[in-house]
């Protein structure tokens, strides 16, 4: 194996592995961005706590071919950038999908979220489920609404009980 091969593959071993370890992946096409606009795009990415590299088609081929997501290959052709999330599996998709709104010429081509291939549409979709922390705080603000509930009404019981106390006692006092 020539010099070449050897760093190709290297390259390839690094790729699988960030394909793997990554929560959220999306391959994106970015023809007709300006250099400030992708200077742009990688602040944000950088800003998000993402990866964003432009790497040869050839290696994400291989490397997804290694991952066994071969059903993505379809979609990469031409310029790919990909953008990587270790943590979350929606920010990236939610990041390319803000991004687009103001840069046209950004585009989705396919995305993995937690280990599986989507097209474009479905990262798309990805892009408008909620974070993750805001649905654990809806989790956990759905969980206290009934223990809320729960002290408003008994707390509603000791104030009658309380106030029947008091007017029995006033009565019992205008007896006397």
């Amino acid at each position: 194996m020539s010099k070449a091969q050897l760093l190709k593959a290297e390259e390839v071993k690094a790729l699988a592995a960030k394909f793997t370890k990554a929560k959220g992946i999306v391959f994106t096409n970015f023809t007709g961005l300006t250099v400030e606009d992708t200077t742009d795009f990688r602040k944000k990415v950088s800003k998000a706590g993402l990866e964003y590299k432009v790497i040869k088609n050839n290696i994400i081929l291989r490397a997804l071919k290694e991952v066994k997501l071969e059903d993505l290959q379809r979609f990469i052709d031409g310029p790919t950038g990909v953008v990587l999330s270790n943590d979350d599996p929606v920010i990236a998709a939610k990041l390319v999908r803000d991004f687009f709104k103001a840069h046209q010429n950004l585009k989705v081509r396919a995305g993995v979220v937690e280990g599986k291939g989507v097209g474009p549409a479905e990262v798309t979709i990805v892009a408008d489920i909620p974070s993750r922390d805001i649905l654990l705080g809806k989790v956990a603000g759905g969980l206290k609404a009934p223990l809320y509930k729960l002290v408003f009404v008994l707390n509603a019981n000791v104030q009658k009980l309380v106030g029947t106390l008091d007017a029995i006692k006033k009565q019992k006092e205008t007896a006397k």
